[in-house]
């Protein structure tokens, strides 16, 4: 809301303070200078302040360091493609192979976990062992698992989504009021890939979903 505008701009000075000095006649400088205005305004002189300041700062071309690096990951097993189910018995476990490739992911070992999905809602977390993790080259890391799907009330064929999540800490996001920016911006350069309300909270989603068709069988009496 543009109330709160000023609140999220002081914030976000503080936090960025060492940054600001790249930002020399650019907007964010602008919009610095005004802000004792901003704070003292109603929203409709706000609204004009705000404009006549953009119209008046330059745009910067920044340019990111040749190191930085986006991390992603892909799914090569399960397909998402195959028409046979996988089959096993109602209220037993079952394993399922997971196979992926990661770029660019620091520390895979404690920060990449599979998501599975549930038809009602329910999500399963589970932490890969180290060893399932291999380094073919530089940059580049392989996952090669088991995960084990079980539901209580198991009892008609369904699709489960399989993805992997990257987990954050909490020193990443520099306020916990700026974690959902931080997290909103980091999805809209996914490419297009489908959001989802079921991440979980310290996670962000690495790789697109996977679906997989299951179909148990009753349990023998």
């Amino acid at each position: 809301e543009i109330e709160t505008f000023p609140s999220f701009v002081s914030l976000a000075s503080r936090y960025f303070a060492s940054e600001l000095q790249y930002l020399q006649e650019s907007f964010v400088e602008k919009l610095l200078e005004v802000m004792p205005r901003l704070v003292a305004c109603k929203p409709a002189e706000m609204v004009k302040i705000l404009q006549t300041t953009l119209r008046h700062s330059n745009f910067l071309l920044l340019e990111l360091p040749a190191q930085v690096h986006r991390a992603s990951a892909t799914i090569i097993e399960p397909t998402g493609e195959s028409d046979n189910p996988l089959r096993f018995t109602s209220g037993l476990v079952v394993a399922l192979d997971v196979d992926a490739t990661l770029e660019h992911v620091q520390e895979p070992q404690t920060t990449v976990k599979v998501q599975i999905m549930y038809p009602d809602g329910q999500a399963h977390i589970i932490h890969p062992k180290p060893a399932d993790f291999r380094n073919p080259g530089p940059g580049r890391h392989r996952l090669i698992t088991q995960v084990y799907l079980s539901h209580t009330a198991w009892t008609e064929p369904c699709q489960i989504e399989v993805r992997l999540l990257l987990a954050y800490s909490s020193s990443w996001s520099r306020a916990s009021s700026l974690s959902a920016v931080c997290r909103a911006a980091w999805n809209d350069s996914m490419d297009g890939l489908p959001q989802t309300d079921s991440v979980i909270e310290g996670t962000i989603n690495l790789s697109k979903h996977v679906k997989v068709y299951l179909m148990p069988k009753p349990a023998r009496r």
